[in-house]
């Protein structure tokens, strides 16, 4: 058995375009209808991110029984592999630059300064604890189902609404009783003033689709950030 874990430094060659292009990133028109979409995918990836942190955080508690031992190695491999996952629809989706040049501590082999003479288990362990992309996935994590997961859902949530803004006109009649004396965005509803909530509503769905894909590049940046080596230009 390896006496760390090696998080495998991802490829660099052909699939990933150079800075300059990413730079010059424009979304297509399937990249502003899909990027709703794109988002709820990535606020659920965030959540499962954040419950394996939490996991993980859990098992590191357990290192006073013992039981930790065999829990943190493989917790951290699978939040390592959601983070990268992040990154890989980052890179993908959003024309977001690769975080690992060559010669980051990605591409690095993990440090052995751990003693030898322990047991594998404890030194695994403790090569997980030293290593920096361990804090970095953890901290990521709780982020990703709070500010980064409201960032993701932001496209998704202006859809829907200016979906049901739409809708008002029309299904008024069923809906006054509890919407009577509310409030879409800055207009007050009532009989005479959901046409102009359906106005609102297909703004709220053009702007969905047209500033959604910045939004996400946006996540996938503030990401990225959180996420880059601090040797990564």
């Amino acid at each position: 058995m390896a006496d760390h874990i090696a998080y495998e430094a991802e490829s660099q060659a052909g699939a990933l375009p150079p800075r300059a292009e990413t730079e010059r990133w424009r979304p297509t028109l399937v990249g502003r209808l899909l990027a709703p979409w794109r988002g709820l995918a990535l606020l659920g990836l965030g959540l499962v991110s954040a419950v394996m942190s939490w996991l993980l955080l859990i098992s590191m508690c357990l290192l006073f029984i013992w039981l930790g031992f065999a829990l943190v190695p493989d917790a951290a491999r699978a939040l390592h592999a959601l983070a990268n996952r992040q990154l890989e629809l980052g890179r993908r989706w959003f024309g977001m630059p690769p975080v690992a040049p060559g010669g980051s501590e990605a591409a690095r082999p993990a440090p052995r300064s751990t003693p030898r003479s322990g047991p594998p288990l404890v030194r695994r362990v403790l090569s997980v604890l030293r290593r920096p992309a361990t804090w970095r996935d953890l901290g990521w994590a709780q982020l990703a189902a709070t500010f980064i997961g409201f960032l993701a859902l932001l496209p998704f949530a202006l859809l829907v609404h200016g979906a049901f803004g739409i809708a008002l006109p029309y299904i008024w009649g069923s809906v006054a009783p509890a919407f009577d004396n509310s409030w879409f965005l800055f207009i007050p509803l009532s009989d005479h003033t959901t046409r102009f909530a359906a106005g609102m509503g297909v703004l709220e769905i053009l702007l969905s689709l047209w500033a959604g894909p910045y939004i996400l590049r946006a996540q996938s940046r503030l990401s990225q950030t959180l996420l880059r080596p601090s040797d990564t230009p």
